[in-house]
């Protein structure tokens, strides 16, 4: 009997590929997202930074100098902070992405394990029963030459 082959061998290859591209895929969504947060929240230590600065001040004179400097600072990271928020949300959504085209690899993945372990118990049972039907075949071979010796003994006796 010929050995197992599964046709569609290939396929699971490059399925079981592109599931562990798909896994390094959301491992960099996940740092990516990380990095966002941890962005966020450095621009907001540094908003508080500044704020309390000026909570510090509060009772002296300011230069308007400063006072314009302050002002600007905290309206750059305002900004900084809105386009960072974006950021996370950007890299949430690729996550999201990511982490459903894992699902769909992995499914496909292993519905074609299941399908080839399917096929494998088919073949090995087909096997199997061709084994013990040449098995059996053999024993009757057997059986019968031993009988035709036994016979042709017993003629030859009488």
């Amino acid at each position: 009997m010929k050995r197992f082959d599964f046709p569609l061998d290939r396929l699971l290859k490059v399925k079981r590929q592109l599931e562990r591209l798909a896994e390094m895929e959301q491992l960099r969504c996940t740092q990516l997202l990380d990095q966002s947060r941890k962005k966020v929240l450095a621009i907001q230590q540094q908003l508080q930074d500044a704020s309390d600065a000026i909570s510090a001040r509060i009772g002296n004179s300011f230069d308007p100098r400063q006072w314009a400097s302050i002002a600007e600072y905290s309206e750059g990271l305002t900004r900084a902070i809105v386009v960072a928020e974006r950021e996370v949300s950007v890299a949430e959504n690729q996550l999201a992405l990511a982490a459903q085209e894992l699902i769909q690899i992995a499914t496909e993945v292993e519905a074609l394990k299941t399908l080839r372990e399917q096929q494998w118990e088919k073949w090995k049972a087909e096997f199997q029963k061709a084994d013990q039907e040449r098995l059996d075949e053999l024993g009757l071979r057997r059986w019968m030459q031993a009988r035709a010796k036994a016979e042709l003994a017993h003629s030859e006796a009488a």
